[in-house]
């Protein structure tokens, strides 16, 4: 903070300790605090209060049906009280309704006007059973089905996987930029590596789907080697396979791994390597024992950030896959906010989500033995 106060005065440094506070409160804290703490409501759909309200819900479209029909005095398709369609009325059989028939319709409209307001009478007592009731409960958390426990399984040990054969893939390009190429070279290297990135994610995800449609890239060059048929309807279908998403992941993420990785390798002294070799160390060992000890923070925050967004990836295995594999956890969280408006239980499995991430992170720091100022570094 001193140093803060020596470089920009007090009053600037006044004014960036704020911005981050607010943005801090506002923008990470109170929306986390607001979610953990929906995740502790349970949202029972099947409980009394919930089916008071479908009843009243459909008693009162019977009551507008029999109304409508009653003030255009005839009813259409079905008898008093049918469904009509004004838009298709002048093709329904319709029949004129009858003093009698209108008596009827008077009576039933009066008989569900009262039952609706028994239910009403419910539904106070339902609220105010709730309301006197304590809120909270391990409920959404503890009443997670088996099939959505498999699917966070399967995300997790599929984002580990990405994880690794992201780093298998990115060490080797990080080693090649940071110690094995003058300037010109690293800065043609990081040029390739970066443009790629200056088009927006979804459109370069979109762009796979290009490369493993039915007619792809990929099934047409088959097909022009002979290797399949597209006569005979011969594909492979990529989107069955999970090679196909963890292909995309890596190529979405790679920089993640590849920036910390180079950042750590760059600082290396090139003399230590040379004095290795001239030792006589073979070059595996010479990794093993030197760039790779050099490089453990890097190679921690990579596969932090790798993990991380692979776990938390929505975009690449809903559009990749086409629904034809099982989906990812992530995808249930979107389900549980968006189709099922079930935001209490959304925001549990997201803050499961986010306690395996966090553990993850807390371990691979305890495996590699990095504290949090070597990963400030």
């Amino acid at each position: 903070m001193q140093e803060l106060v020596r470089t920009y005065g007090k009053g600037l440094s006044a004014f960036f300790v704020l911005a981050v506070v607010v943005w801090v409160t506002f923008m990470i804290a109170l929306p986390q605090l607001s979610m953990l703490e929906q995740s502790f409501r349970f949202n029972d759909r099947s409980d009394g209060l919930s089916t008071v309200r479908l009843k009243m819900a459909n008693l009162q479209e019977r009551a507008s049906t029999l109304k409508y029909d009653l003030d255009r005095g005839e009813v259409c398709d079905g008898g008093a009280g049918g469904m009509v369609n004004p838009l298709l009325g002048s093709i329904q059989n319709c029949s004129k309704l009858n003093a009698t028939e209108q008596h009827k319709m008077l009576i039933a409209i009066r008989e569900i006007g009262n039952r609706i307001d028994e239910l009403r009478s419910d539904e106070t007592r339902f609220i105010e059973a709730k309301d006197q009731a304590f809120p909270y409960s391990l409920k959404n958390y503890t009443m997670m089905r088996p099939l959505h426990g498999a699917a966070l399984l399967e995300t997790i040990v599929s984002a580990l996987m990405v994880t690794v054969l992201a780093l298998f893939v990115c060490y080797p390009v990080a080693y090649t930029i940071a110690l094995q190429s003058g300037p010109k070279k690293a800065a043609f290297l990081f040029l390739a590596l970066i443009i790629p990135y200056a088009i927006n994610e979804l459109l370069r995800v979109y762009a796979w789907l290009t490369i493993f449609d039915r007619e792809g890239l990929i099934n047409t060059l088959l097909d022009w080697l002979g290797v399949i048929s597209f006569a005979a309807d011969e594909h492979i279908i990529f989107y069955r396979e999970k090679a196909s998403v963890f292909l995309v992941l890596i190529y979405t993420y790679i920089l993640f791994m590849v920036f910390p990785m180079y950042n750590t390798m760059s600082t290396l002294d090139p003399n230590q390597i040379e004095a290795a070799r001239d030792l006589g160390a073979k070059t595996w060992r010479i990794h093993w024992r030197i760039i790779i000890p050099h490089a453990r923070p890097g190679i921690v925050v990579g596969a932090i950030m790798s993990f991380m967004l692979s776990a938390g990836s929505f975009s690449v295995p809903q559009i990749i896959t086409r629904g034809l594999q099982p989906k990812w956890f992530t995808q249930l969280i979107y389900d549980k906010f968006y189709e099922s408006q079930n935001w209490n239980q959304g925001a549990a499995y997201s803050f499961i989500l986010l306690t395996i991430c966090m553990a993850f992170v807390f371990g691979l720091m305890r495996l590699f033995k990095v504290n949090l100022k070597e990963l400030e570094r």
